[in-house]
């Protein structure tokens, strides 16, 4: 009789850790992802030549998480069926997952599908964003993590939160000049205040807490400026980055006047939050909602990770941003519940073999909690978005294109959508739509874009070579 088999998308700590534990519970399992190895973007993998070399103290408590992470893994990785360089492109349902790598492209079946696509970098769009030489501080990372190279030579960086600040710390020690940080607030303001009334929260946010202030250690040795309450207004340059300009804000997110400022720079990176990759699941048809601080619009799922749809399950931030630790922990739970479902269409089945994992993931939820409202951002701060600047990269759209279609009457997300082409490009609108949602108004961010086949772009000649279909357990 062939297995029961749990399908996770995506191999970062969710996605590992759910494959992991469906396979030591007995599921056949199937993990496929879109990168070369396993790890995700935090614990992105560079080729086997260049790995290893030393590590500093700032990054050692990263570096012995990914090791327990993927000891963990390991022992049960000859059990999983890891396909790397494979997308996940459509959803038809549990028994018609359309998967294509760059040469084929066929259809698997789940008895229990375990989303667990984490999420993307959000940017408040300003003049000069689209210059060469502008990134997010995520791909500051990727790109060194992954393939030690560094960025630039002169990093500037902008928005909000703590990610900023461990970029910019390692782009010092990987030898740049970064010769701002610029942040909308205070990274550890929004902390105290609900420390102060939950010091539980603090206590299970130590190790973050304390990873943190060693990054800072490496910027306030190496004399980089950290500013505080500030925007960033604009960048510039004869063909690509050269410059950063930013000013105070009044709390609101409007420039204070006369308070701007320019640094030189030839790359800047921005990060203003994050939104859930959660198009696979409401592909599947889980029921959403809008949580402006985790992720933008979230699948409603329970503490098992399941969602509306019967054998739908989400992991790690693609139900909502709380970061690697309790991504790992999160995988666990939900792998768990999956094997359950998959094996005897009960998710609770095996919610002892999960219980020090759900314990953990508490103590990591309840800190991030506290930590939420760093990503929260100014009120006003899409007033920066001028009418000439460029809302959509992939289609060329601009904010004036899209106030004239909010002023025709089509305020909805799919409305705007149809009607400027905003979102419709290889992205997928993982760029821009958060942006439009707040250029649209009250129904923007109540309404999300309806996720349609394609969600990941693969060639034409992988969607034409259709190899034979895989029944469960096959």
């Amino acid at each position: 009789m062939s297995r029961a088999r749990v399908v996770v998308v995506g191999a970062g700590p969710a996605g590992m850790m759910a494959a992991a534990q469906a396979a030591r519970l007995g599921c056949a399992v199937v993990l496929v992802d879109e990168a070369p190895r396993p790890g995700g973007q935090i614990h992105r993998q560079p080729p086997p030549s260049l790995a290893g070399g030393a590590v500093s103290a700032a990054a050692r408590p990263e570096a012995e998480r990914k090791r327990r992470l993927f000891d963990r893994f390991a022992r049960h990785a000859g059990a999983i069926d890891h396909r790397p360089g494979t997308s996940v492109t459509a959803i038809y349902g549990l028994d018609r997952i359309l998967i294509a790598d760059e040469t084929s492209s066929r259809l698997i079946r789940a008895d229990a599908l375990v989303v667990a696509t984490g999420l993307h970098e959000r940017v408040v769009p300003v003049p000069g964003w689209t210059l060469p030489g502008v990134v997010t501080a995520g791909a500051l990372q990727a790109l060194l993590k992954g393939g030690r190279v560094r960025a630039g030579d002169r990093i500037a960086l902008a928005g909000a939160g703590p990610l900023p600040l461990v970029a910019a710390a390692q782009m010092v020690e990987a030898g740049a000049t970064v010769p701002v940080v610029a942040l909308l607030r205070p990274p550890w303001s929004p902390l105290w205040p609900g420390l102060l009334r939950d010091p539980a929260a603090l206590w299970a946010g130590r190790g973050v807490l304390s990873e943190g202030w060693r990054w800072l250690s490496v910027l306030r040795r190496a004399g980089v400026p950290v500013l505080t309450r500030h925007v960033a207004l604009s960048v510039s340059g004869d063909g690509a980055a050269e410059r950063l300009v930013i000013a105070r804000h009044d709390g609101r997110g409007r420039p204070v006047p006369g308070t701007e400022r320019r640094f030189a720079a030839d790359t800047v990176a921005f990060n203003h939050g994050f939104t859930a990759n959660s198009e696979l699941a409401r592909m599947a048809g889980a029921e959403t909602r809008f949580d402006p601080r985790r992720g933008g619009w979230l699948p409603v799922r329970d503490g098992d990770g399941a969602t509306s749809v019967p054998g739908l399950f989400v992991a790690g931030d693609a139900g909502g941003f709380a970061g690697g630790l309790a991504a790992a922990c999160d995988g666990a739970v939900v792998g768990a519940a999956a094997a359950g479902w998959a094996l005897h269409r009960d998710a609770g089945r095996f919610a002892a073999q999960a219980a020090a994992d759900r314990a953990e993931r508490a103590r990591h939820w309840t800190f991030q909690a506290a930590l939420a409202a760093s990503w929260e951002l100014p009120r006003d701060i899409h007033e920066l978005v001028t009418p000439a600047t460029v809302v959509c990269r992939c289609e060329g759209v601009t904010r004036a294109r899209i106030d004239r279609a909010v002023a025709d009457g089509h305020d909805g997300l799919n409305g705007l959508k149809r009607n400027t082409r905003a979102g419709m490009g290889s992205c997928g609108g993982r760029s821009c739509l958060r942006t439009l949602a707040a250029l649209a108004g009250p129904r923007g961010e109540g309404e999300a874009v309806n996720a349609r086949p394609g969600i990941r772009p693969v060639t034409l000649a992988a969607l034409a070579n259709r190899v034979s279909d895989e029944s469960v357990g096959s």
